[in-house]
């Protein structure tokens, strides 16, 4: 038996398709130059500003729960009236229409 190979069909890529390559590679090294340097100056604020989180944490900590409890407070409320709201427009459709 011999070897059966099936011929490839080469088609040269079309000038949109290699504009469009070149195009993304540029963008995602931009896109990953961007996150180098947002990464590296996060860290070195983060090493900068340690020691005043250590001196001032008595203070932080009461004050980062107290924030969490009154956002989740603010998000709760605000979504029990949302709640609320969308309960009420349904009913006056639902009680007007029929």
């Amino acid at each position: 038996m011999g070897i059966l190979r099936k011929k490839k069909h080469e088609r040269k890529p079309s000038f949109k398709s290699v504009l469009t390559a070149i195009l993304a590679t540029h963008a995602a090294t931009f896109l990953l130059l961007i996150a180098g340097v947002s990464l590296a100056g996060t860290a070195a604020a983060f090493i900068a500003t340690m020691p005043l989180f250590v001196v001032f944490s008595p203070i932080l900590v009461p004050a980062g729960i107290t924030t969490g409890l009154l956002t989740t407070g603010l998000a709760a409320a605000g979504g029990a009236g949302a709640t609320a709201v969308t309960i009420i427009l349904w009913l006056y459709k639902y009680l007007t229409l029929t």
